[in-house]
């Protein structure tokens, strides 16, 4: 990951952003080891410190529908970020896990986007193969700024100036 975007940042809140996108990815890359696919959810750092998983039900899910194709999942994304929103302080930092695809890398990807009650939100994007083996592969993840969501009145820690009268 890129040192650039971390430059500033409270160690504290590094060490919950670094302990989301941790968790984050073993969580996905553990899912489609056993499934092939997950379905996106959300890890919390609750305010003394706890992880939480944080997961809502597809609403269209039927009796037919088996795989996460079959599933409305940006209508998951958006139920996990009201939930996020409602509950925020409780949080003092929040990630949603999703399955993305990279059309540039004709690959699939996890994301986990991060958002701190700090200020700070980025997005590490990890591509993901499977061979034909049976293997998966998890190249490097890189970073990117994220669109604060659940705290979007809060200015990023680093862009935030003295008040001016």
């Amino acid at each position: 990951m890129s040192a650039s975007w971390r430059d500033g940042i409270p160690s504290e809140v590094l060490a919950d952003i670094d302990t989301l996108f941790g968790t984050g990815l073993g969580v996905a890359q553990e899912q489609l080891a056993d499934h092939g696919a997950f379905l996106p959810a959300a890890l919390v750092t609750t305010r003394d410190g706890g992880l939480r998983l944080v997961v809502v039900s597809p609403d269209d899910l039927d009796a037919e529908a088996t795989e996460a194709d079959e599933v409305n999942v940006d209508g998951m994304i958006e139920d996990l970020y009201a939930t996020l929103r409602q509950e925020r302080g409780d949080f003092r930092a929040v990630a949603v896990i999703s399955d993305i695809f990279l059309p540039e890398e004709d690959a699939d990807a996890i994301q986990i986007a991060v958002e701190h009650s700090s200020g700070v939100a980025v997005s590490a994007i990890q591509p993901y193969h499977h061979d034909d083996d049976g293997k998966w592969s998890y190249p490097d993840p890189f970073v990117d700024p994220q669109e604060r969501l659940v705290w979007p009145d809060q200015e990023p820690a680093e862009e935030a100036g003295p008040a001016e009268g």
